[in-house]
């Protein structure tokens, strides 16, 4: 039996891929969505059924659902013996398509092992590591993001840094190479229909770097 928290879990995960499929269709262009797994969510048998359900049901592509996970639940699952049932299920879900992210990566309980123990597509960084990165991007500040950079993409993955709320901070960050960024810099948490908006005058104007 799911629990009530699991239940609403799966909630989530089927309402956000059901919208992301209607934005495709109202021309929106192949919007990626990420979703957080729920501690709970994260282990649960039915999670590879309830993913392909609501993929079937949206008609939405596996290629653009991303599941996000904290460091800390991935430590929690080692710690408490569900470890292969999990990595199991991850890697049905990645043979078909789905990617995986650490999320607020840096600031969990993780090793760094973990980078190459699980299937991941691609390391969200923490906003915590971006906070610090001034105009000049001195090196003390930004030593750590540039090795976190190298590393991720060494083992073939994308990174995201969380909080950018300056231009210097994602000119520093471009100029490291970091894939995505996201923040406050380009929009703060929306409603749907405002970011529906959002995103057709966006497609109107210059590409930028935006997640």
């Amino acid at each position: 039996m799911l629990s009530c928290a699991v239940l609403d879990a799966y909630l989530v995960l089927q309402t956000a891929c059901r919208a992301a499929a209607q934005w495709r269709e109202r021309g929106l262009g192949s919007l990626r969505v990420g979703i957080n797994l729920f501690p709970a969510q994260a282990h649960d048998a039915n999670l590879l059924g309830e993913v392909e359900t609501a993929l079937k049901e949206s008609g939405l592509p596996g290629n653009v659902l991303v599941l996000e996970i904290t460091e800390t639940i991935a430590f929690r699952h080692d710690a408490i013996g569900h470890d292969a049932a999990t990595m199991a299920t991850l890697q049905a879900l990645h043979a078909k398509g789905v990617g995986l992210a650490f999320d607020d990566f840096g600031t969990g309980y993780a090793s760094l092992s973990y980078l190459t123990k699980y299937p991941l597509t691609r390391v969200k960084f923490d906003r915590s590591f971006v906070r610090n990165i001034a105009k000049r991007c001195p090196q003390k500040a930004t030593a750590v993001v540039r090795s976190m950079i190298v590393l991720a993409h060494n083992l073939g993955l994308d990174v995201i840094a969380e909080g950018v709320d300056t231009q210097d901070q994602a000119a520093c960050l471009q100029a490291r190479r970091c894939d995505e960024v996201q923040g406050h810099l380009y929009a703060v948490p929306l409603c749907e229909r405002d970011f529906q908006m959002f995103v057709r005058d966006r497609m109107l104007k210059p590409r930028q770097a935006v997640h």
